[in-house]
Protein backbone atom coordinates (compact mmCIF):
# COMPACT_ATOMS: atom_id res chain seq x y z
CA UNK A 1 0.00 0.00 0.00
CA UNK A 2 1.15 3.49 -0.35
CA UNK A 3 3.23 5.19 2.30
CA UNK A 4 2.01 8.56 3.07
CA UNK A 5 5.61 9.47 4.84
CA UNK A 6 7.12 9.10 1.56
CA UNK A 7 7.98 12.39 -0.88
CA UNK A 8 7.05 11.10 -4.43
CA UNK A 9 8.14 12.49 -7.92
CA UNK A 10 6.67 11.80 -11.08
CA UNK A 11 6.42 13.74 -14.64
CA UNK A 12 2.58 14.78 -14.60
CA UNK A 13 2.14 16.07 -18.47
CA UNK A 14 1.02 14.03 -21.65
CA UNK A 15 4.54 13.15 -23.51
CA UNK A 16 2.71 15.39 -26.39
CA UNK A 17 2.90 18.29 -24.69
CA UNK A 18 5.74 20.95 -24.92
CA UNK A 19 5.25 22.24 -21.86
CA UNK A 20 6.51 19.81 -19.20
CA UNK A 21 4.84 19.42 -15.66
CA UNK A 22 6.96 17.48 -12.55
CA UNK A 23 4.95 17.34 -9.60
CA UNK A 24 6.84 16.33 -5.98
CA UNK A 25 4.69 15.72 -3.37
CA UNK A 26 5.29 14.99 0.35
CA UNK A 27 6.41 16.23 3.96
CA UNK A 28 10.13 16.73 2.66
CA UNK A 29 9.05 18.49 -0.81
CA UNK A 30 10.25 22.06 -0.18
CA UNK A 31 13.76 20.98 1.26
CA UNK A 32 14.13 18.68 -1.80
CA UNK A 33 13.78 21.38 -4.16
CA UNK A 34 15.46 23.98 -2.70
CA UNK A 35 18.71 21.62 -2.15
CA UNK A 36 18.46 19.38 -4.82
CA UNK A 37 17.49 21.75 -7.46
CA UNK A 38 18.84 24.92 -6.32
CA UNK A 39 15.50 26.23 -6.44
CA UNK A 40 14.81 29.67 -5.81
CA UNK A 41 12.82 29.03 -2.94
CA UNK A 42 14.47 31.58 -0.29
CA UNK A 43 11.66 30.48 2.58
CA UNK A 44 8.70 28.17 2.09
CA UNK A 45 4.94 29.17 2.43
CA UNK A 46 3.46 29.60 5.94
CA UNK A 47 2.04 27.20 7.37
CA UNK A 48 -1.75 27.44 6.56
CA UNK A 49 -1.71 29.70 3.82
CA UNK A 50 -4.26 28.16 1.18
CA UNK A 51 -2.84 30.47 -1.97
CA UNK A 52 -0.43 28.96 -3.99
CA UNK A 53 2.84 30.50 -4.86
CA UNK A 54 4.37 31.17 -8.17
CA UNK A 55 7.83 31.77 -8.56
CA UNK A 56 10.03 32.26 -11.63
CA UNK A 57 13.58 32.08 -12.55
CA UNK A 58 16.77 29.85 -13.56
CA UNK A 59 16.58 25.83 -12.85
CA UNK A 60 20.48 24.61 -12.23
CA UNK A 61 20.69 21.17 -13.17
CA UNK A 62 24.37 21.01 -13.30
CA UNK A 63 27.50 23.55 -13.57
CA UNK A 64 26.79 23.71 -17.06
CA UNK A 65 22.74 23.45 -17.44
CA UNK A 66 20.49 26.03 -16.30
CA UNK A 67 16.89 26.27 -17.76
CA UNK A 68 14.05 28.46 -17.44
CA UNK A 69 10.92 27.06 -14.95
CA UNK A 70 7.99 28.47 -13.12
CA UNK A 71 7.04 27.01 -9.80
CA UNK A 72 4.18 26.38 -7.97
CA UNK A 73 4.05 25.63 -4.59
CA UNK A 74 1.06 24.29 -2.83
CA UNK A 75 0.65 24.14 1.40
CA UNK A 76 -0.70 21.00 3.22
CA UNK A 77 -3.67 20.92 3.41
CA UNK A 78 -4.36 23.58 0.75
CA UNK A 79 -2.94 21.28 -2.37
CA UNK A 80 -4.09 18.04 -4.62
CA UNK A 81 -3.01 15.62 -2.64
CA UNK A 82 -3.36 17.41 0.78
CA UNK A 83 0.30 17.33 1.68
CA UNK A 84 3.56 19.98 0.29
CA UNK A 85 3.25 20.01 -3.46
CA UNK A 86 5.56 21.54 -5.80
CA UNK A 87 4.69 21.86 -9.55
CA UNK A 88 7.52 22.49 -12.25
CA UNK A 89 6.89 24.07 -14.73
CA UNK A 90 9.83 23.93 -17.88
CA UNK A 91 9.17 24.11 -21.75
CA UNK A 92 12.32 21.73 -22.91
CA UNK A 93 12.95 17.72 -24.30
CA UNK A 94 12.95 13.96 -22.56
CA UNK A 95 16.49 14.28 -21.99
CA UNK A 96 16.47 17.64 -19.45
CA UNK A 97 13.36 16.45 -18.21
CA UNK A 98 14.73 13.10 -17.35
CA UNK A 99 18.06 14.95 -15.42
CA UNK A 100 15.52 17.40 -14.08
CA UNK A 101 14.22 13.87 -12.13
CA UNK A 102 17.29 12.30 -11.76
CA UNK A 103 18.62 15.21 -9.89
CA UNK A 104 15.73 15.06 -7.66
CA UNK A 105 16.03 11.14 -7.32
CA UNK A 106 19.47 11.19 -6.17
CA UNK A 107 18.68 13.22 -3.04
CA UNK A 108 20.26 10.20 -0.97
CA UNK A 109 16.64 7.98 -0.75
CA UNK A 110 14.63 11.47 0.46
CA UNK A 111 12.46 11.13 -2.67
CA UNK A 112 10.85 8.08 -4.59
CA UNK A 113 9.18 7.80 -8.02
CA UNK A 114 5.49 7.70 -7.60
CA UNK A 115 3.47 4.67 -8.22
CA UNK A 116 0.74 4.83 -10.98
CA UNK A 117 -2.10 7.09 -9.32
CA UNK A 118 -0.20 7.77 -6.40
CA UNK A 119 -1.02 11.15 -6.21
CA UNK A 120 -4.62 11.07 -6.80
CA UNK A 121 -4.57 8.49 -3.88
CA UNK A 122 -2.90 10.36 -1.61
CA UNK A 123 -6.08 13.16 -2.56
CA UNK A 124 -8.18 10.55 -1.70
CA UNK A 125 -6.45 8.87 1.91
CA UNK A 126 -6.16 12.95 2.78
CA UNK A 127 -10.24 13.60 2.20
CA UNK A 128 -9.48 16.06 -0.18
CA UNK A 129 -11.98 13.37 -2.62
CA UNK A 130 -14.26 10.94 -2.52
CA UNK A 131 -13.75 7.33 -4.07
CA UNK A 132 -16.35 8.17 -6.85
CA UNK A 133 -14.15 11.84 -7.58
CA UNK A 134 -10.67 9.57 -7.61
CA UNK A 135 -12.47 7.41 -10.48
CA UNK A 136 -13.25 10.39 -12.18
CA UNK A 137 -9.67 11.26 -12.53
CA UNK A 138 -8.67 8.06 -14.20
CA UNK A 139 -12.18 8.37 -16.21
CA UNK A 140 -10.96 12.06 -17.66
CA UNK A 141 -7.07 10.27 -18.54
CA UNK A 142 -8.36 8.22 -20.50
CA UNK A 143 -11.44 10.11 -22.03
CA UNK A 144 -11.70 9.55 -26.25
CA UNK A 145 -14.70 11.78 -26.79
CA UNK A 146 -16.27 14.75 -25.68
CA UNK A 147 -19.31 13.20 -23.73
CA UNK A 148 -16.48 10.69 -21.96
CA UNK A 149 -15.21 13.60 -20.72
CA UNK A 150 -18.36 15.68 -19.97
CA UNK A 151 -19.76 12.54 -17.59
CA UNK A 152 -16.13 12.22 -15.92
CA UNK A 153 -16.24 16.13 -15.17
CA UNK A 154 -19.40 15.74 -13.26
CA UNK A 155 -18.02 12.73 -11.43
CA UNK A 156 -14.90 14.78 -10.67
CA UNK A 157 -17.54 18.10 -9.77
CA UNK A 158 -19.10 16.14 -6.77
CA UNK A 159 -22.71 15.36 -8.95
CA UNK A 160 -22.44 11.42 -7.81
CA UNK A 161 -21.69 12.47 -4.27
CA UNK A 162 -24.78 14.74 -3.91
CA UNK A 163 -26.80 12.39 -5.07
CA UNK A 164 -25.50 9.75 -2.95
CA UNK A 165 -25.97 12.04 0.47
CA UNK A 166 -29.30 12.29 0.03
CA UNK A 167 -29.91 8.68 -0.28
CA UNK A 168 -27.95 7.99 2.40
CA UNK A 169 -29.98 10.38 4.98
CA UNK A 170 -32.73 8.84 3.91
CA UNK A 171 -32.01 5.43 4.74
CA UNK A 172 -30.66 6.52 7.47
CA UNK A 173 -33.09 7.99 9.04
CA UNK A 174 -35.79 5.36 8.10
CA UNK A 175 -33.15 2.68 9.76
CA UNK A 176 -33.01 4.76 13.23
CA UNK A 177 -36.54 5.01 13.49
CA UNK A 178 -37.42 1.46 12.66
CA UNK A 179 -34.32 0.33 15.30
CA UNK A 180 -35.66 2.78 17.91
CA UNK A 181 -39.29 1.00 17.56
CA UNK A 182 -37.24 -2.29 18.40
CA UNK A 183 -35.02 -1.09 20.79
CA UNK A 184 -38.10 0.85 22.94
CA UNK A 185 -40.41 -2.27 22.29
CA UNK A 186 -41.75 -2.13 25.44
CA UNK A 187 -42.45 1.87 25.24
CA UNK A 188 -45.90 2.81 24.50
CA UNK A 189 -44.71 5.00 21.46
CA UNK A 190 -44.42 4.28 17.92
CA UNK A 191 -41.51 6.08 16.11
CA UNK A 192 -42.60 5.00 12.91
CA UNK A 193 -45.30 2.64 11.50
CA UNK A 194 -44.88 -0.26 9.10
CA UNK A 195 -46.77 1.79 6.13
CA UNK A 196 -44.96 4.57 6.53
CA UNK A 197 -41.93 2.88 6.38
CA UNK A 198 -42.27 0.79 3.19
CA UNK A 199 -43.83 4.60 1.67
CA UNK A 200 -40.76 6.00 2.56
CA UNK A 201 -38.14 3.35 1.12
CA UNK A 202 -40.69 2.74 -1.61
CA UNK A 203 -39.55 6.53 -2.64
CA UNK A 204 -36.07 5.32 -2.26
CA UNK A 205 -36.17 2.35 -4.57
CA UNK A 206 -37.74 4.54 -7.04
CA UNK A 207 -34.78 7.14 -6.75
CA UNK A 208 -32.10 4.35 -6.78
CA UNK A 209 -33.69 2.78 -10.19
CA UNK A 210 -33.90 6.69 -11.31
CA UNK A 211 -30.40 7.37 -10.72
CA UNK A 212 -29.35 4.04 -12.64
CA UNK A 213 -32.23 4.67 -15.67
CA UNK A 214 -30.59 8.00 -16.10
CA UNK A 215 -27.15 7.70 -15.70
CA UNK A 216 -24.02 8.26 -18.37
CA UNK A 217 -22.35 4.57 -18.14
CA UNK A 218 -18.33 5.29 -18.63
CA UNK A 219 -17.61 2.03 -19.90
CA UNK A 220 -19.93 2.40 -23.27
CA UNK A 221 -17.92 5.40 -23.89
CA UNK A 222 -14.81 4.24 -23.16
CA UNK A 223 -15.04 1.56 -25.88
CA UNK A 224 -13.32 2.97 -29.17
CA UNK A 225 -16.50 3.03 -31.88
CA UNK A 226 -15.12 0.61 -35.10
CA UNK A 227 -15.70 2.20 -38.80
CA UNK A 228 -14.79 -0.13 -41.68
CA UNK A 229 -13.70 0.22 -45.30
CA UNK A 230 -15.34 -2.09 -47.82
CA UNK A 231 -15.73 -2.45 -51.64
CA UNK A 232 -14.31 -4.74 -53.84
CA UNK A 233 -10.26 -5.20 -55.24
CA UNK A 234 -8.85 -1.71 -56.39
CA UNK A 235 -11.60 0.62 -54.93
CA UNK A 236 -9.44 2.81 -53.32
CA UNK A 237 -10.08 1.73 -50.24
CA UNK A 238 -6.40 2.00 -48.77
CA UNK A 239 -6.17 5.25 -50.36
CA UNK A 240 -9.01 6.49 -48.30
CA UNK A 241 -7.69 4.93 -45.37
CA UNK A 242 -4.33 6.61 -45.57
CA UNK A 243 -6.25 10.11 -46.55
CA UNK A 244 -8.65 9.83 -43.61
CA UNK A 245 -5.50 8.96 -41.37
CA UNK A 246 -3.26 11.52 -42.43
CA UNK A 247 -0.39 8.57 -43.42
CA UNK A 248 0.56 5.93 -45.19
CA UNK A 249 -0.91 3.12 -43.07
CA UNK A 250 -1.78 0.46 -46.28
CA UNK A 251 0.13 -0.19 -49.22
CA UNK A 252 -1.67 1.71 -52.29
CA UNK A 253 -0.98 -0.59 -55.07
CA UNK A 254 -2.65 -0.86 -58.93
CA UNK A 255 -2.29 -4.40 -58.36
CA UNK A 256 -5.28 -6.78 -57.47
CA UNK A 257 -5.25 -8.11 -54.18
CA UNK A 258 -2.70 -6.09 -52.51
CA UNK A 259 -4.53 -5.39 -48.99
CA UNK A 260 -4.76 -9.33 -47.43
CA UNK A 261 -4.95 -8.33 -43.44
CA UNK A 262 -7.19 -6.18 -41.73
CA UNK A 263 -5.33 -2.88 -41.42
CA UNK A 264 -6.44 0.01 -38.49
CA UNK A 265 -5.68 3.27 -37.57
CA UNK A 266 -6.85 5.32 -34.92
CA UNK A 267 -8.67 7.89 -36.31
CA UNK A 268 -9.76 11.45 -34.60
CA UNK A 269 -12.87 12.99 -35.23
CA UNK A 270 -14.48 15.78 -34.19
CA UNK A 271 -16.21 14.77 -31.29
CA UNK A 272 -14.96 11.20 -30.74
CA UNK A 273 -12.16 8.90 -31.57
CA UNK A 274 -12.50 5.69 -33.51
CA UNK A 275 -10.51 2.77 -34.44
CA UNK A 276 -10.64 3.27 -38.65
CA UNK A 277 -9.91 -0.15 -40.78
CA UNK A 278 -9.09 -1.35 -44.46
CA UNK A 279 -9.60 -4.86 -44.91
CA UNK A 280 -8.92 -7.19 -48.18
CA UNK A 281 -11.24 -6.07 -50.83
CA UNK A 282 -14.66 -8.49 -51.21
CA UNK A 283 -14.72 -10.35 -54.26
CA UNK A 284 -18.32 -12.26 -55.58
CA UNK A 285 -16.71 -15.53 -56.02
CA UNK A 286 -13.13 -16.48 -53.99
CA UNK A 287 -10.30 -17.84 -56.25
CA UNK A 288 -8.51 -20.03 -53.72
CA UNK A 289 -7.77 -20.58 -49.97
CA UNK A 290 -6.26 -17.74 -49.48
CA UNK A 291 -8.93 -15.58 -50.97
CA UNK A 292 -11.38 -17.96 -48.90
CA UNK A 293 -9.76 -17.11 -45.45
CA UNK A 294 -9.44 -13.18 -46.29
CA UNK A 295 -12.57 -12.38 -47.34
CA UNK A 296 -13.88 -14.21 -44.02
CA UNK A 297 -12.27 -12.21 -41.91
CA UNK A 298 -13.20 -9.02 -44.04
CA UNK A 299 -17.14 -9.84 -43.63
CA UNK A 300 -16.34 -10.34 -40.06
CA UNK A 301 -14.48 -7.13 -38.90
CA UNK A 302 -17.43 -5.59 -41.30
CA UNK A 303 -20.37 -7.26 -39.35
CA UNK A 304 -18.96 -5.87 -36.25
CA UNK A 305 -18.50 -2.45 -36.83
CA UNK A 306 -20.41 0.43 -35.82
CA UNK A 307 -20.42 1.89 -39.59
CA UNK A 308 -19.07 1.03 -43.15
CA UNK A 309 -17.81 3.47 -45.49
CA UNK A 310 -18.63 0.92 -49.04
CA UNK A 311 -16.62 2.58 -52.09
CA UNK A 312 -17.33 2.29 -55.25
CA UNK A 313 -14.64 3.39 -58.11
CA UNK A 314 -16.44 6.03 -60.09
CA UNK A 315 -14.14 6.24 -62.87
CA UNK A 316 -15.13 2.65 -64.28
CA UNK A 317 -17.90 2.70 -66.63
CA UNK A 318 -19.87 -0.75 -65.26
CA UNK A 319 -20.33 -1.97 -60.99
CA UNK A 320 -21.86 -5.41 -61.27
CA UNK A 321 -19.15 -6.69 -58.91
CA UNK A 322 -19.51 -3.97 -56.40
CA UNK A 323 -23.54 -4.89 -56.46
CA UNK A 324 -23.44 -8.31 -55.89
CA UNK A 325 -20.36 -7.57 -53.24
CA UNK A 326 -22.78 -5.13 -51.77
CA UNK A 327 -24.86 -7.55 -50.43
CA UNK A 328 -22.08 -9.43 -48.79
CA UNK A 329 -21.76 -6.38 -46.46
CA UNK A 330 -24.93 -5.97 -43.79
CA UNK A 331 -23.26 -3.36 -41.15
CA UNK A 332 -25.07 -1.40 -38.50
CA UNK A 333 -24.60 1.88 -40.82
CA UNK A 334 -23.60 2.03 -44.25
CA UNK A 335 -22.00 5.52 -46.20
CA UNK A 336 -21.56 4.56 -49.76
CA UNK A 337 -18.90 6.43 -51.44
CA UNK A 338 -18.10 7.13 -54.93
CA UNK A 339 -13.97 6.99 -54.98
CA UNK A 340 -11.48 8.66 -57.73
CA UNK A 341 -14.33 11.42 -58.42
CA UNK A 342 -11.24 13.63 -59.91
CA UNK A 343 -10.77 11.34 -63.01
CA UNK A 344 -13.94 11.44 -64.89
CA UNK A 345 -14.36 15.22 -66.26
CA UNK A 346 -17.36 16.76 -64.47
CA UNK A 347 -19.77 16.12 -67.14
CA UNK A 348 -19.53 12.07 -67.15
CA UNK A 349 -18.77 12.24 -63.06
CA UNK A 350 -22.49 13.49 -62.96
CA UNK A 351 -23.80 10.75 -65.90
CA UNK A 352 -21.63 8.17 -63.80
CA UNK A 353 -22.37 8.93 -59.98
CA UNK A 354 -26.59 9.05 -61.33
CA UNK A 355 -26.63 5.56 -62.56
CA UNK A 356 -24.51 4.59 -59.78
CA UNK A 357 -27.38 6.23 -57.61
CA UNK A 358 -29.68 4.60 -59.74
CA UNK A 359 -27.96 1.31 -59.49
CA UNK A 360 -27.85 0.69 -55.89
CA UNK A 361 -30.80 2.39 -54.74
CA UNK A 362 -28.52 4.92 -52.67
CA UNK A 363 -26.95 8.15 -52.89
CA UNK A 364 -23.03 7.63 -53.03
CA UNK A 365 -20.95 10.86 -51.72
CA UNK A 366 -17.92 11.70 -54.71
CA UNK A 367 -15.05 11.43 -52.66
CA UNK A 368 -11.11 11.77 -54.07
CA UNK A 369 -8.25 10.72 -51.96
CA UNK A 370 -6.06 12.53 -54.77
CA UNK A 371 -7.51 15.75 -54.29
CA UNK A 372 -9.33 15.76 -50.80
CA UNK A 373 -12.73 16.53 -52.65
CA UNK A 374 -15.49 15.91 -50.11
CA UNK A 375 -13.30 13.90 -47.29
CA UNK A 376 -14.19 16.50 -44.39
CA UNK A 377 -17.77 16.25 -44.90
CA UNK A 378 -16.95 12.37 -44.75
CA UNK A 379 -15.62 12.83 -41.78
CA UNK A 380 -18.29 15.01 -40.32
CA UNK A 381 -21.03 12.54 -41.57
CA UNK A 382 -18.92 9.39 -39.86
CA UNK A 383 -18.96 12.05 -36.88
CA UNK A 384 -22.80 12.48 -36.62
CA UNK A 385 -23.63 8.45 -37.00
CA UNK A 386 -20.83 7.37 -34.55
CA UNK A 387 -22.16 10.08 -31.49
CA UNK A 388 -25.60 9.30 -32.86
CA UNK A 389 -24.85 5.72 -31.69
CA UNK A 390 -23.37 6.84 -28.22
CA UNK A 391 -25.61 6.27 -25.31
CA UNK A 392 -25.18 9.76 -24.20
CA UNK A 393 -28.62 10.97 -22.01
CA UNK A 394 -29.47 14.38 -21.00
CA UNK A 395 -26.71 16.46 -20.06
CA UNK A 396 -27.54 17.01 -16.51
CA UNK A 397 -27.43 12.81 -16.04
CA UNK A 398 -24.79 11.55 -13.28
CA UNK A 399 -21.74 9.31 -14.79
CA UNK A 400 -21.56 5.70 -13.05
CA UNK A 401 -18.99 3.13 -13.40
CA UNK A 402 -19.65 -0.40 -13.56
CA UNK A 403 -18.61 -0.33 -9.65
CA UNK A 404 -21.16 2.13 -8.94
CA UNK A 405 -23.87 0.11 -10.73
CA UNK A 406 -22.99 -2.54 -8.84
CA UNK A 407 -23.20 -0.97 -5.48
CA UNK A 408 -26.50 0.86 -6.63
CA UNK A 409 -27.85 -2.60 -7.55
CA UNK A 410 -27.21 -4.31 -4.48
CA UNK A 411 -28.77 -1.04 -2.53
CA UNK A 412 -31.92 -1.54 -4.91
CA UNK A 413 -32.21 -5.20 -3.81
CA UNK A 414 -31.80 -4.99 -0.18
CA UNK A 415 -34.16 -2.36 0.26
CA UNK A 416 -36.44 -4.16 -2.01
CA UNK A 417 -36.03 -7.15 0.69
CA UNK A 418 -36.53 -4.74 3.55
CA UNK A 419 -39.79 -3.43 2.34
CA UNK A 420 -40.98 -7.14 1.71
CA UNK A 421 -39.72 -7.94 5.48
CA UNK A 422 -41.69 -4.96 6.61
CA UNK A 423 -44.89 -6.33 5.19
CA UNK A 424 -44.54 -9.63 6.98
CA UNK A 425 -44.04 -7.89 9.93
CA UNK A 426 -40.21 -9.04 10.66
CA UNK A 427 -39.15 -5.05 11.72
CA UNK A 428 -35.28 -6.66 12.72
CA UNK A 429 -34.55 -8.49 9.61
CA UNK A 430 -36.10 -5.49 7.80
CA UNK A 431 -33.47 -3.53 9.79
CA UNK A 432 -30.86 -5.95 8.81
CA UNK A 433 -31.33 -5.68 5.09
CA UNK A 434 -31.55 -1.85 5.55
CA UNK A 435 -28.27 -1.61 7.26
CA UNK A 436 -26.57 -3.43 3.89
CA UNK A 437 -28.51 -0.84 2.05
CA UNK A 438 -27.24 1.84 3.22
CA UNK A 439 -23.41 0.04 3.14
CA UNK A 440 -23.66 -0.35 -0.20
CA UNK A 441 -24.71 3.44 -1.08
CA UNK A 442 -21.92 4.04 1.15
CA UNK A 443 -19.35 2.04 -0.95
CA UNK A 444 -20.09 3.78 -3.71
CA UNK A 445 -17.53 6.82 -2.21
CA UNK A 446 -15.85 5.03 0.13
CA UNK A 447 -13.80 1.45 -0.40
CA UNK A 448 -14.65 0.86 3.23
CA UNK A 449 -18.47 0.88 2.88
CA UNK A 450 -19.02 3.42 5.39
CA UNK A 451 -17.06 1.39 7.92
CA UNK A 452 -13.51 2.78 9.77
CA UNK A 453 -11.33 0.64 7.88
CA UNK A 454 -10.36 1.00 3.98
CA UNK A 455 -10.10 -1.91 1.97
CA UNK A 456 -6.75 -2.13 0.13
CA UNK A 457 -7.20 -4.50 -2.73
CA UNK A 458 -10.07 -2.26 -3.49
CA UNK A 459 -8.39 1.22 -3.54
CA UNK A 460 -4.84 -0.64 -5.20
CA UNK A 461 -6.84 -2.13 -7.91
CA UNK A 462 -8.62 1.68 -8.80
CA UNK A 463 -5.73 3.27 -8.67
CA UNK A 464 -2.90 1.04 -10.39
CA UNK A 465 -5.16 2.06 -13.35
CA UNK A 466 -3.81 5.41 -13.43
CA UNK A 467 -0.64 6.87 -15.10
CA UNK A 468 2.22 7.48 -13.36
CA UNK A 469 2.39 11.38 -12.20
CA UNK A 470 -1.52 11.46 -11.80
Amino acid sequence: MYELSDTIVAVSSPTSDKRVIVRITGPETFDICRVGLSLPIESPIGDGEASPRLLSGRLTLDDQLEIDAKLYLFRAPHSYTGDDVVEIHVDTNRAVTEALVGNLLSEGGRIRTAEPGEFTARAYLNGKIDLAQAEAVNEIIVSSNEYQLAAAEKLLAGRLAETTASLREKLLDCLSLIEAGLDFSGEDIEYICRPEAVKKLTDVTDQLKQLLAGSISCESLIELPAVGIAGAPNAGKSSLLNRLLGKERSIVSAKHKTTRDVLTGLWPLAHCQCVLFDCAGLLSEADNILDELAQEAAVEALRNSDVVIFCADISKPQWDEDLAIRKLVKPKVLLPVATKCDLPGEELLSERLARLNDLFGEEFMPVSSHTGAAIELLQATVDKELIGQLDVPRASAVALTARHKRAVTEAIENVSASIDELKAGNDEVAAMMLRAAYGAVCEIESAAGGSEGIDEQILEQIFSRFCIGK
